[in-house]
């Protein structure tokens, strides 16, 4: 089968939450989440992802969903049969789709924060005519929703059950096409109790991406080169653990966040403003609680009076690394005043800038009451230069 031509239709999405929420023991589409249900949450990503219509099938009470479904500004559909198993209203779902619809997300209800970011770079998959079935992936993994050719649908109808939707893309390996994202929640559904309080506690943070999010970013959707990939790495590293010292004196600084900071300043690295490229990158991706630190890692205003900021860590951290080596100040200031500072305005500007990260220096060792090497060499990111 070819590939899809590109159009400007855009996607339907079929919800699957006909189930019975046995190993649940409450009833999944109507538990609350960060403030609203689990199928309002759902419905809700998919219309802001650009889906239309989405498709709600409903069996397990699905009086009680459907004018729930309709107020969300979805559509109901029925599977009288939902007893069977999930992939009986599969094939009611799909023999709901518009006859004009080009492709169709599929999402369980149960799999409620995916991040809008994957919806759409699945669509420019899409858009790039890529492939008949775009599966995204997280560390390898196949999660949801793919995005999958309306074409298809008589053949998944028409297919047998055996091994659900699965079992067909492995009778079908051609139609396969994976695209990473950054991204972990396309791998977590909500099966039972635990999962669900796991979810619940990630939504505390959820604008701010763990480590492996981070790094999925920057090596398999942004495919950034090893060397700048390790620098962010060691940034990162340097930023959270400066984080968790201060932490420890009081400080209200969020470990994670100084984390993703580091990893992710250079996010838009070779742009022009690659700052403000970076930051604006961030935000579109749904990272807005990281966005400033990439904003301010390259030059950053102090306020009198502010307590230490995550955003100081990164710009010292940065400062502290010179492409994958751990400096100190006066080599890595040193260096550019070599390599840059050719006119008086140009060195003027570079010890600007040194001089503002020494006084973050100054205001990270009054928290931590030590020494700035003291800090970092006790946690194994001693510095590989001479002395300061």
């Amino acid at each position: 089968m070819q590939s899809p031509s590109p159009d400007n239709q855009s996607p339907a999405a079929v919800v699957l939450a006909a189930g019975l929420s046995s190993r649940m023991g409450k009833f999944k589409p109507l538990l609350l989440l960060g403030g609203q249900s689990v199928l309002a949450r759902v419905v809700g990503l998919l219309r802001q992802g650009g889906a239309a219509p989405v498709l709600v099938v409903l069996g397990h009470r699905a009086a009680e969903l459907e004018p729930v479904v309709r107020s969300l500004g979805a559509v109901p559909v029925i599977n009288p049969d939902y007893e069977q198993g999930m992939f009986s209203s599969l094939r009611t779902g799909l023999a709901a789709l518009p006859p004009d619809c080009p492709a169709f997300f599929l999402l369980p209800v149960d799999i409620p924060l995916v991040r809008t970011h994957t919806l759409t770079r699945l669509r420019a998959a899409w858009e790039q005519g890529l492939g008949p079935v775009l599966h995204p992936t997280f560390q390898g993994q196949w999660g949801h929703p793919p995005l999958i050719a309306a074409e298809l649908a008589p053949a998944i109808m028409a297919y047998d059950g055996t091994g659900g939707l699965r079992g067909f893309w492995e009778s079908r390996p051609e139609l396969a096409r994976e695209v990473p994202v950054a991204d972990r929640f396309v791998l977590r559904d909500q099966d039972h109790p635990q999962d669900y309080e796991e979810l619940t506690a990630a939504l505390d943070g959820y604008q701010i991406p763990d480590q492996d999010e981070c790094l999925a970013l920057l090596e398999e959707v942004l495919e950034l080169g090893p060397e700048l990939v390790a620098h962010c790495r060691l940034v990162g590293r340097m930023a959270q653990a400066l984080a968790r010292a201060a932490q420890t004196k009081g400080a209200a600084l969020n470990p994670r966040l100084a984390l993703a900071g580091g990893l992710l300043h250079d996010v838009a690295k070779g742009q022009p403003d690659h700052p403000a490229a970076g930051a604006a990158l961030l935000r579109e991706m749904g990272f807005a609680t990281v966005a400033p630190l990439a904003a301010r890692h390259a030059d950053i205003e102090l306020t009198p009076g502010a307590p230490l900021s995550e955003a100081e860590l990164v710009h010292l951290a940065d400062k502290l690394v010179k492409d994958e080596r751990r400096v100190s100040l006066s080599r890595r200031f040193g260096i550019t005043q070599e390599r840059k500072g050719r006119t008086p305005e140009a060195r003027a500007a570079i010890q600007r800038r040194w001089d503002l990260a020494r006084r973050i220096a100054e205001r990270v060792e009054a928290v931590l009451g030590e020494s700035l090497e003291a800090c970092l060499s006790r946690e194994g990111l001693g510095r590989e230069d001479e002395a300061t």
